[in-house]
């Protein structure tokens, strides 16, 4: 049996041009994988679709491209016993004036890798330089504070995850198995793994497809990039796909034009629009909240009714439209709804929302 680890970076895959949602699921594809498992899910978490809010837009490819095949998906991880806490335990130590060598050198670990995180890294600068330095920065909290609060308790959930990995490794045959970890579980789970024999390689890199470039696109559009909107625009034109549409939507919005912003989304409104899965609940508030902009209340309120029943919807768009319900949306500026990220609209390239 081969074991490949395979990094997923949250987020930062929409920021990622080079190691995408659309490249992970290509590497995973070149691997040929007979069974995948994966920590960003604790065990039961792919019993419903609530598991797509969790923020790894690359996770939803790698699923779709395994469930489209038969090749089952196992999730082995440990949530946090408390998320809050390690925002919580900085704060703490910052108002109590602790200043020691040990908390000066994770500042300058945090420092590091905020820096990587500004770049946009490719699958190589992913493995020779991000997962190094979130190692650097977990050795230097483990020093400072022990494992607990101050490291979100790493080495003791990598202990858990690795028993969970390691039961399904036992249970996965001959074949090759690819282990999809959020790099922020690597170390605990790394030294966790090792103590058990499992040491599994690093992927290949793979070439980036006219479907990763796509992808890559669509991610600078629906964030807000871009120094050129025109161009982007242009570019978007060739893309025939729902997902498009929204992106044109979202420039247009950006650009003052929410008019033609509603006009994009209802045109998408009278397609199949139902891929990827966020789309459809994205796709709806956001029209809702258009609608309301050009005082067309009754439409507004069929749209945001239309997120509520559906399915499953990402928690941004259900929480735009019962916001929409209850008040008319307005724009202030050119934003629209927020999801807690750093842009109204970064999320929608996956599964978050714009």
């Amino acid at each position: 049996m081969t074991v490949t680890w395979l990094s997923l970076v949250g987020p930062f895959h929409r920021r990622f041009p080079r190691y995408n949602a659309v490249t992970v699921r290509e590497t995973v594809a070149a691997l040929a994988p007979t069974r995948v498992v994966t920590t960003a899910v604790p065990p039961g978490g792919f019993d419903d679709e609530g598991w797509r809010d969790v923020e790894e837009p690359a996770l939803a490819e790698l699923v779709a491209w395994a469930r489209a095949r038969g090749v089952p998906v196992d999730a082995a991880g440990e949530p946090s016993p408390d998320p809050t806490a390690q925002e919580d335990f900085a704060r703490y130590l910052s108002d109590a004036g602790v200043r020691d060598d040990a908390v000066a050198r994770v500042g300058e670990a945090e420092s590091a890798l905020e820096a990587l995180l500004g770049r946009a890294l490719d699958a190589s600068g992913v493995h020779e330089a991000l997962i190094p330095a979130v190692a650097e920065l977990h050795e230097a909290r483990l020093a400072a504070f022990g494992d607990g609060p101050g490291t979100d308790w790493t080495a003791a959930r990598g202990a858990t995850m690795a028993e969970r990995v390691a039961a399904s490794l036992a249970d996965a045959g001959d074949g090759p198995v690819v282990l999809a970890v959020p790099v922020d579980h690597l170390p605990g789970l790394r030294t966790a793994l090792a103590e058990v024999g499992v040491a599994p390689t690093d992927p290949p890199v793979v070439p980036p497809s006219d479907a990763a470039r796509t992808r890559a696109l669509l991610d600078v559009a629906l964030s807000g990039g871009g120094d050129d909107p025109a161009a982007l625009l242009a570019s978007l034109a060739e893309v025939t796909t729902p997902e498009a549409r929204l992106a044109e939507a979202e420039l247009l919005l950006r650009a003052g034009d929410p008019g033609s912003a509603l006009t994009r989304l209802r045109d998408v409104a009278t397609t199949d629009f139902v891929d990827p899965p966020w789309l459809p609940g994205w796709v709806l508030a956001r029209l809702g909240q258009l609608a309301d902009v050009a005082g067309s209340r009754d439409e507004a309120r069929r749209a945001y009714r239309g997120v509520l029943a559906l399915s499953w919807a990402p928690r941004a768009a259900r929480e735009a439209a019962w916001e929409g319900l209850e008040t008319p949306f307005t724009l202030p500026g050119a934003d629209a709804p927020r999801d807690g990220s750093d842009d109204a609209s970064h999320d929608a390239s996956g599964d978050g929302g714009p």
